[in-house]
């Protein structure tokens, strides 16, 4: 009986530290959802809310991110650059920065719901700017509506390996562990581990300031780690089914890496990739790592202009 005696303020003391924690969890969502709010505008598919930044005029350019992420990946002065020639369309994709997420959000389902998001919107023929994780998006939309695509940039693509770092968590996702447990780890501490997750994919170069603080407000939300720990866990059997039909894909596609991306391997990944389609380019950036939009943007812009340009010549 003296254990039990023992275990009744125990208990008092982990709900109590359970309750605070939750607290303090709400709260710093709160603030984060406050200090970065949306800036964008929503369209609903199949339930799914999706939120996207929309900027410019003429042919379609769709943003997607990478895991973790946000419409934040791609800061202002690439959209505005991009937004001189083209109509930018940057979205949250599913789970992440302001979208809902569903209850399945494999690539080729996220793949669905973004043609089901262009079509809603009134956009055809789009060039699908698909950066790390979001390369299976890319690639699962121009495999699924090859007819509908002007072509693709690929950033620091991830196609064959998913090198992830997320990738050990990633068993845990759909955890209710999981779930009560990122209801009482404050988010200042996740974010310290994002740091040197950040640090790594920037390298050879730092993480910019104020993405440093968005992405630390936002992506320590619980709803957007379980997001990212989803995807990964989904990206390897995604990629293994896509990689058996690349060369089907007849698009012009220009792949952008980084000699120095210590985050996926150029060689596993973008190397094999264009070996295996025939309408594709292979740009290497020298002493640029993974995060190509944050820290290469006019590289980003000039593979873009290379697609328009090549669509505007056959149409």
């Amino acid at each position: 009986m003296l254990w039990l005696i023992l275990m009744i303020p125990l208990l008092g003391i982990l709900m109590a530290v359970a309750i605070a924690g939750s607290f303090y969890t709400d709260r710093a969502i709160r603030q984060a959802e406050a200090d970065f709010p949306p800036q964008g505008k929503y369209v609903k598919v199949a339930g799914v809310r999706l939120h996207y930044v929309c900027k410019g005029s003429e042919q379609a350019v769709v943003l997607l991110h990478g895991n973790p992420g946000s419409v934040q990946d791609y800061p202002p002065e690439i959209i505005d650059r991009i937004a001189q020639e083209y109509c930018v369309y940057a979205f949250d994709l599913p789970g992440h920065g302001y979208s809902d997420r569903p209850a399945i959000a494999t690539p080729l389902v996220q793949a669905q719901l973004l043609r089901s998001a262009l079509q809603k919107i009134g956009i055809e023929k789009p060039i699908l700017v698909g950066y790390s994780w979001s390369s299976a998006i890319a690639l699962a939309y121009a495999l699924r509506y090859p007819e509908e695509v002007a072509g693709i940039v690929l950033l620091s693509a991830i196609a064959y390996k998913a090198d992830h770092a997320l990738l050990p968590l990633a068993k845990f996702a759909q955890s209710s562990l999981l779930e009560f447990l990122l209801k009482l780890i404050p988010p200042s501490l996740v974010g310290y581990f994002l740091f040197a997750h950040l640090n790594k994919g920037f390298l050879p170069q730092s993480p910019n300031v104020d993405y440093f603080k968005a992405a630390q407000a936002l992506w320590t939300r619980p709803i957007q780690i379980q997001a990212s720990l989803e995807d990964s866990k989904n990206l390897p059997s995604a990629l293994e089914e896509m990689k058996k039909r690349y060369s089907e894909i007849d698009v012009p596609v220009v792949i952008v890496v980084g000699d120095s991306d210590s985050f996926v391997s150029a060689k596993e990944n973008s190397y094999r990739l264009r070996d295996r389609l025939s309408h594709s380019q292979l740009i290497i950036l020298p002493d640029t790592g993974h995060a190509i939009p944050q820290t290469q943007p006019q590289a980003v812009v000039n593979a873009i202009n290379i697609i328009g340009k090549q669509f505007t010549k056959n149409n």
